[in-house]
């Protein structure tokens, strides 16, 4: 199942999938996020692999070719974002005036491709949004207006431009190797993201970053603002907080958020909110 809900020739389109089976090379023919519901898709592009679970989505744009290899017993499902490039380039204009160095950042550069996890990102918040709705999108149940390429683009700007200056933040004197460094750097990001609730080991994350843990550890903060163990207690504030928005008890938040005792928890998570975990419920 590939099936268009929402195109609009001259700005963009939305498609929803479901496949078990898929092997074959596919054009970013726009500007484009390819966002996974359920199961997992692997992409390969400029001789990268990029491994896409549930809730994570993959950004490029039209100088970007990528294979696409699904196999897997259930339907992977699958939510597919093209907005075209006068789009973003009339985002761009609007928001942040005439930035040639930025535009060509998003539009035009080779390598932009990225991944993400949702949960953290402008866009990822918009395409969950789209989500809620998947199954009625199928059945032709939900109609979604045109407006909605507009947001999504200036989603997919926001984030970019949070991407460029972190990038710009990078001061190395050959760009690729500039990069390079981002791209290990932001792929631990997504490490953290993934495994944030379980022990992580700084090595185990400067491993992913392909660096030395002091190297990782300035570079992350450099580009983040935080500090490895800083993002991970960031990461598991969050979740404590929805969790204790659902209903569970002190007790049973800092046990699933990783935190030693109730104490502990509870004194980072009134530094961290200005308010004691029960008065969120």
């Amino acid at each position: 199942m590939n099936k268009v809900v929402l195109s609009a020739p001259h700005n963009g389109e939305i498609r929803v999938s479901g496949v078990q089976t898929f092997d074959s090379s596919v054009d970013f023919t726009a500007f484009s996020a390819k966002y996974v519901v359920r199961g997992c898709e692997q992409y390969r592009i400029n001789n990268r692999t990029y491994r896409v679970e549930s809730g994570e989505y993959i950004v490029g744009n039209a100088t970007s070719t990528s294979h696409i290899i699904i196999d897997s017993a259930q339907p992977v499902l699958g939510i597919c974002l093209d907005i075209q490039p006068k789009v973003i380039q009339e985002i761009l204009d609007f928001e942040y005036g005439t930035q040639p160095e930025l535009a060509a950042f998003i539009l035009q550069q080779e390598q932009m491709v990225n991944r993400y996890t949702a949960a953290h990102t402008h866009l990822g918040y918009a395409i969950r949004q789209i989500e809620h709705h998947f199954e009625a999108l199928t059945r032709d149940e939900a109609v979604l207006h045109h407006e909605l390429l507009y947001t999504l683009g200036e989603c997919m700007v926001k984030d970019q431009v949070d991407l460029w200056q972190q990038f710009s933040r990078l001061k190395s004197v050959k760009q690729e190797t500039s990069k390079r460094l981002f791209d290990f750097v932001h792929e631990a990001r997504l490490y953290i993201e993934r495994h944030f609730l379980d022990p992580i080991a700084l090595a185990s994350i400067a491993q992913e970053a392909h660096l030395s843990e002091y190297h990782f550890i300035r570079l992350f903060k450099k580009l983040f603002g935080r500090t490895p163990y800083q993002y991970v207690l960031h990461l598991r504030l969050q979740q404590a907080r929805n969790l204790m928005q659902q209903g569970l008890t002190v007790a049973e938040v800092a046990f699933q958020t990783g935190f030693a005792d109730k104490s502990a928890f509870c004194k980072a998570f009134k530094k961290k909110f200005g308010q004691t975990p029960t008065a969120v419920k």
